[in-house]
């Protein structure tokens, strides 16, 4: 996943502490995009992305950022991979920690792994900034408004 990076291009909706948040036009590979995970829909067509800000664009900014292989690929363990794994040791462990008398072994098994995830999810909301600094896309590339007009 190192060499597979996205680059996109947008415009700068509004830019403020370092990071910006930018307009990207949804097209029909959005759907099965792997970066979808740093997108959020604001309306029909157009995407919003917050990218991080090294060189202090503005608003009507025309850049191009890029979202590393590497972040996609850590964002997707983070959300997807830890949780599996600890639902699956939730239910490990609790097959064997539970008798199976008064309920069924299983559910309290199952319920012991879904609280584990959960636990999990609280405390990577609870870090939130900290973490999603370092997976963040960033503006490689910045042109102006009054250079992309040809008039």
């Amino acid at each position: 996943m190192k060499g597979e990076d996205i680059y996109e291009e947008g415009v700068v909706l509004r830019s403020a502490d370092g990071k910006a948040t930018v307009s990207v036009m949804g097209s029909d590979a959005c759907h099965e995009c792997g970066a979808k995970l740093f997108c959020s829909a604001s309306g029909a067509e157009e995407n919003t992305v917050e990218v991080r800000d090294p060189f202090g664009v503005q608003a009507g900014d025309f850049v191009r950022f890029v979202i590393r292989g590497e972040a996609m690929f850590r964002v997707a363990g983070l959300l997807y991979g830890i949780p599996l794994l600890l639902i699956l040791a939730g239910i490990l462990i609790g097959m064997y920690l539970f008798d199976p008398g008064i309920l069924p072994q299983e559910l309290w098994s199952f319920i012991l792994g879904l609280g584990l995830a959960g636990i999990y999810y609280l405390g990577l909301f609870l870090s939130g900034e900290s973490s999603a600094a370092s997976n963040m896309p960033s503006i490689v590339f910045i042109r102006d408004a009054e250079q992309s007009d040809p008039a």
